[in-house]
């Protein structure tokens, strides 16, 4: 098969970009692999590698340039499936619009962006773009979820059950180094956005019982590090809490080796790659159920699932966790089992590529 594969968020190095970098090698085995994206350092394995310019219309959502001659060349049409991440994205919306015009089916994997809205005014950009977009939602041959909560979420956008197809992702279990787990380190490492609610764990850490806990912040900024590093100062915890930024894979190693508790507050979260990577690799995890996360984890086997959507709540969990190193031995022993037997890369690019075939 002959497969197309769009997305203009690898730079991020976040969800899609982790992925792809997995599905693509496993892909390639028996297939021919071209990933079509923005102007950017690209790491990923593919067979070809085509890249277009884009340019900035408004925060997070970029016009790609060159789409327009590539359908006009006949471009799509030497593809046997079209698969494109991420949504919205003008890429998307393109192919989305003008499926009439080549053969192949397209398939979206939305990783819970299409129905996660930050603040104003992107959530109300973003309301605008979806309720002209699902117009068209029937151009698509099927959007992918990769949770059962995800597959809800689309049926609640509107889009019809048949079309939805669940392929789960997968996770790499790293390899950590658990003799410098030394005090009481809780960590978060993903993008600072307003979804993350991140806000809410440097609130629910200023109250802790174990005053003699610290804070690690990991990942990049998506608008909220100054308010955040604000909220640290007016809270006077400065000591405590550490901001890195975005990290390697090395120091992200280096870090979960370190870490008492992983903490993954959001509250839309289809399904997190980190909180499933984290406990796969034997860190324990809290957080709040209700969401993809409580797909991941089980409860008080795992990790901690925290059923009401509070500070008060969080802040017990984590005092609770912290005041018994026998249940984090138990959370780490069982997630490096438990966790890594549910998600698997292999099993992931194998779903994919039976679902192609059954496509074509």
């Amino acid at each position: 098969m002959k497969i197309l594969i769009t997305t203009n968020t690898i730079p991020d190095k976040a969800g899609t970009y982790i992925v792809l970098k997995n599905i693509i090698p496993h892909l390639m085995k028996n297939n021919e692999v071209t990933i079509l994206t923005n102007q950017c350092d690209v790491d990923i394995k593919c067979n070809k590698l085509v890249q277009l310019s884009t340019s900035n219309i408004f925060s997070q959502y970029f016009f790609t340039s060159g789409l327009s001659k590539l359908l006009d060349d006949g471009f799509f049409n030497d593809f046997d499936i079209v698969h494109a991440f991420e949504y919205p994205l003008h890429t998307t919306d393109f192919l989305t619009l003008k499926k009439s015009q080549f053969n192949a089916p397209l398939l979206i994997s939305t990783h819970g962006s299409l129905d996660q809205f930050g603040r104003f005014p992107l959530n109300f950009l973003k309301k605008i773009h979806n309720y002209f977009m699902l117009r068209y939602k029937n151009n698509v041959s099927n959007y992918i979820a990769c949770s059962e909560t995800e597959k809800k979420s689309l049926v609640k956008c509107g889009i019809n059950e048949n079309k939805i197809l669940y392929v789960p992702l997968g996770v790499e279990s790293l390899k950590l180094d658990f003799t410098k787990r030394v005090g009481k380190n809780i960590t978060y490492i993903g993008r600072l956005a307003k979804t993350k609610n991140v806000e809410l764990l440097i609130k629910t850490f200023a109250q802790l019982d174990n005053t003699d806990a610290n804070l690690i912040i990991a990942g990049p900024d998506y608008g909220e590090l100054p308010m955040l590093k604000n909220l640290v100062q007016k809270l006077k915890i400065e000591n405590r809490v550490s901001f890195t930024g975005w990290i390697s894979e090395k120091e992200k190693i280096e870090l979960l080796s370190k870490t008492s508790i992983f903490v993954h507050p959001s509250l839309e979260d289809i399904f997190s790659l980190s909180l499933a990577e984290t406990s796969a690799s034997g860190v324990p995890v809290i957080a709040f159920g209700g969401t993809g996360t409580s797909e991941i984890i089980t409860d008080m086997v795992t990790g901690k699932i925290v059923k009401d959507k509070n500070l008060e709540s969080l802040r017990n969990a984590i005092d609770y966790i912290l005041n018994n190193p026998d249940l984090i031995n138990k959370f780490s022993e069982n997630g490096r089992i438990l966790t890594t037997k549910k998600y698997n890369w292999l099993q992931t690019a194998s779903d994919l590529e039976n679902l192609y075939s059954k496509l074509i």
